[in-house]
């Protein structure tokens, strides 16, 4: 039998007599071969215990140590009672363990912030290292899965943070909301606590040890990557936010690590040889400190995986510039530009020149006047035009020079333009392109079509390799293959739209001819 079919059949049976918590001990079967431990945040009576108890069930020999913690829990309710004997006899501090934590597979700690700092600092280092000093020796813990639970998150100042990032997963628990679950779960006899997993289905602690070294041989695709570091980058991004600087989303490269250990779990379970977009959806549930971050990480991760999954991978932007590239070069071959036009000045009221713009009455400047302009102010007389008379009188002086651009002149130190008219054309001279010179544009475009094409064949590749087992991942709900599948679709629709632009290049320039038009 391979990996997944028993998985599959596995999470079957630890889901019987339980209603609606087949995510939670999907990710708690998952998290305890990955090796890591998880939290449940939910209201009491939501079943977040009998998680644990139906979880040690999916362990050959699986025992189970659970516990409500409150302030006044001591170290000897946790890990075990002193041995008497041993401390009378042999001057030892030792503990009686069997039955206690340090000997259980599947441990339970309910209200787990509750505990005394002696508990926690022997819980982080059972949880780092899979080991319990006991007095003189080191016990090897087989602890497989530690679930804590409780219906807040730890205070912020009480020295819980390093304890709380040793849960990778964080779920929230709710209660059972379909009305028929409802009404079977409050009528029927469920046998929620009974052992219902046959023995040829339970891990044994050898096969345990084997999937642990092969699960580090799991491959990590780039696109795998890719979307590890647009959602490290959308991290960064909200916490350079103002409103976010007091509250930041941490996630420590230790954190990173095991969320790819996570990732690659989930691969190996669903018996692949490398993880995939799918296995991505995982990391929503490893990022959250607060409540209030759980929507902006689970769409940091959603936005990762569906725009940036696959596109990363084809260079867009690449192939963009050197499109635009082609075309400037085909219009630089093929299209010219002749200009005729002619800028002068218009002769206004015989002999005077018209100034834009200056005071109507005295708008005129003699041609001579103007011609013998210098660079340096002299006094000029202006003129207006009497309609009455219909003729030019003069006005008054003005200090007068040179222009700093052709056709436009200073007075009292400020610049006007002279009226002008243009007179010719702007003509567009197109030439149809040489033989040899079309034949290596044709070269050109075959060769962008031939990498569209692949980009093609590749995402088709992943549609009948990757997809076809998205909506089979034990531990990712099925809908979010709408995600992937979607941006595949999109992602083709992109290439497609290259291939449409690449063809009318083509078209546009065999059409070209010899030709000469008016464009101004």
């Amino acid at each position: 039998m391979t990996v997944k079919p028993k998985i599959t059949e596995l999470l079957k049976r630890l889901n019987d007599g339980v209603i609606e918590k087949e995510e939670v001990i999907a990710l708690s079967l998952l998290s305890s071969v990955a090796g890591e431990s998880i939290f449940l945040l939910g209201a009491p009576g939501v079943a977040k215990s009998l998680v644990a108890r139906r979880l040690k069930y999916a362990y050959k020999d699986g025992s189970s140590f659970e516990y409500l913690m409150n302030r006044f829990s001591t170290p000897d309710e946790i890990f075990g009672p002193v041995s008497i004997s041993q401390l009378k006899d042999h001057d030892k501090y030792e503990r009686i363990v069997k039955n206690y934590l340090p000997t259980a597979t599947v441990v339970f700690l309910d209200e787990i912030w509750k505990s005394g700092p002696s508990i926690q600092n022997a819980l982080l280092t059972v949880l780092n290292e899979k080991i319990y000093r006991n007095g003189e020796q080191e016990i090897q813990v087989p602890m497989k899965a530690l679930i804590s639970a409780s219906n807040e998150l730890p205070s912020k100042g009480e020295g819980l943070e390093a304890l709380w990032d040793r849960f990778l997963v964080r779920l929230i628990v709710d209660g059972v909301k379909d009305k028929q679950s409802f009404n079977d779960m409050i009528s029927k006899t469920l046998n929620s606590y009974s052992d219902t997993v046959v023995e040829a289905l339970k891990i044994s602690d050898d096969e345990y040890k084997k999937w642990n070294k092969l699960i580090d041989e799991i491959e990590i695709p780039e696109n795998v990557f890719n979307v590890i570091h647009v959602i490290r980058g959308f991290i960064d991004q909200h916490n350079q936010r103002e409103e976010n600087k007091q509250n930041p989303i941490y996630i420590s490269d230790r954190r990173w690590r095991k969320i790819v250990r996570l990732i690659r779990t989930s691969a190996f379970l669903n018996d692949r040889k490398g993880a995939d977009l799918m296995d991505c959806f995982l990391i929503k549930d490893c990022l959250w400190n607060e409540t209030e971050q759980i929507q902006a990480t689970s769409q940091f991760v959603r936005d990762a995986i569906q725009k940036h999954g696959y596109s990363l991978k084809f260079n867009f932007k690449g192939l963009k510039d050197e499109l635009d590239e082609f075309k400037t070069e085909i219009k630089e071959e093929t299209k010219f530009e002749k200009d005729t036009r002619v800028e002068t000045l218009v002769n206004a009221r015989n002999d005077y020149f018209e100034i834009v713009g200056f005071n109507n009455e005295n708008n005129l400047i003699r041609q001579i006047d103007y011609n013998n302009l210098t660079n340096s102010n002299e006094s000029v007389r202006l003129y207006y035009y009497y309609e009455y008379y219909r003729q030019v009188q003069q006005n008054r002086t003005y200090n007068i020079r040179k222009g700093n651009s052709k056709f436009s002149i200073f007075i009292n130190d400020q610049e006007y333009k002279l009226k002008t008219t243009t007179k010719g054309e702007k003509r567009q001279i197109t030439k149809k392109p040489h033989k040899k010179v079309e034949e290596d544009w044709d070269s050109r475009v075959a060769n962008y079509l031939d990498v569209t094409n692949n980009q093609k064949e590749e995402l088709e590749t992943y549609r009948t390799n990757d997809l076809k087992h998205l909506r089979t991942n034990l531990f990712v709900n099925p809908e979010l293959a709408n995600v992937v599948e979607s941006h595949l679709t999109s992602t083709r629709k992109e290439i497609e739209k290259f291939e449409v632009e690449i063809r009318k290049i083509q078209n546009d320039y065999k059409k070209l001819k010899d030709e000469e038009i008016v464009i101004q």
